[in-house]
């Protein structure tokens, strides 16, 4: 296998993958309450053309890939792309990112068919608070995901908690509890300015400094080791189960060490979350591109993957993707 290089001498080795962008929930930082028009059917890359991409990815040296959405797990029989991913040469890992509320009925299957681990976004352990943010979800559902995922052996179960001042910031050691007698992983991360996100707030931004103080006056904190191929710096409380880790995207950026692409749902390919550049993937893939041309096209996103992203405090009006059809 070979390995991909960008200008600024980082190794790009993690393929994330939005196979929606359609969600079961409609969370009031991420979505419009009025919702958004969807991609068609036919917009979307088949799992035929997902996989012949992740394929070449991997010839070039891509040998981790994160599934995501919108939330993934509506999408029908995500578990058959989960093996068919997980036969490609070279792919050592599969992951995927969730809302955790259709996890309970495929964990398992997921597990199966070649799943390594779970990322569940979880902003609130309060039944009441976690309708208000997801507008009509339900938190059991949820916390029932997270159960069938441990008990189907993904491992390691993370929980992602967005940072929300005046919403969730009161629930920061409600979380840390999770972590004492359970092996799951919290990660608090940032609030991001995110075009479409007409929740967002200078108000309702906290910083994982302040979160980190807050930590701190719970207990014993160390350092803790977590795999995975995240940016976060992580801890534990002293002689606890699990962990709790940061992702500070506006005041201690990671960019330095970013290691990923990511494939929209729709098939253009980008070489940041936050950036415009972007490369179409799906339609010279259906015109019969052969292998050399879409690793041509493939060389070019990880050619002009930029030094960082350029999100601070400030809206930015970063792309034309929501969050929900770039897979977060």
């Amino acid at each position: 296998m070979g390995k991909l290089i960008d200008k600024y001498n980082r190794r790009v080795d993690y393929l994330r993958i939005s196979v929606t962008d359609r969600c079961n929930l409609r969370c009031v930082y991420c979505l419009p309450g009025c919702g958004i028009d969807n991609k068609s059917h036919d917009d979307l890359l088949t799992f035929e053309e997902i996989v012949r991409i992740a394929g070449i990815a991997a010839q070039m040296g891509i040998n981790k890939v994160r599934l995501t959405g919108g939330e993934p797990l509506v999408r029908k029989n995500l578990a058959v792309l989960v093996k068919m991913v997980a036969e490609i040469e070279g792919i050592d890992e599969i992951s995927m990112t969730t809302n955790g509320i259709l996890l309970k009925d495929y964990a398992h299957q997921l597990k199966r068919a070649g799943l390594k681990r779970v990322n569940v976004s979880l902003d609130t352990l309060r039944g009441d608070r976690f309708k208000d943010v997801t507008r009509f979800g339900e938190l059991r559902d949820a916390m029932e995901g997270i159960e069938a995922a441990l008990d189907a052996g993904l491992h390691p179960v993370k929980i992602n908690v967005l940072l929300l001042a005046g919403v969730n910031d009161d629930e920061i050691t409600d979380f840390l509890r999770l972590t004492i007698d359970r092996p799951l992983h919290v990660r608090f991360l940032e609030f991001m300015p995110i075009t479409g996100n007409e929740f967002w707030s200078e108000k309702r931004f906290l910083s994982c400094k302040e979160a980190m103080d807050i930590c701190n006056r719970f207990g014993r904190v160390e350092s803790a080791n977590v795999s995975g191929n995240g940016p976060a710096r992580n801890f534990r409380i002293e002689n606890a189960s699990g962990t709790f880790g940061f992702i500070a995207a506006l005041t201690d950026k990671f960019c330095s060490a970013c290691n990923r692409l990511r494939l929209t749902s729709d098939g253009h390919l980008k070489g940041c979350l936050h950036s415009d550049l972007k490369v179409n993937l799906r339609d010279p893939l259906r015109n019969g591109a052969d292998e050399g041309i879409l690793k041509h096209l493939i060389r070019l996103v990880v050619d002009t993957k930029p030094r960082e992203h350029s999100l601070t405090g400030d809206f930015v009006e970063a792309s034309e993707y929501l969050m929900s059809q770039i897979g977060g």
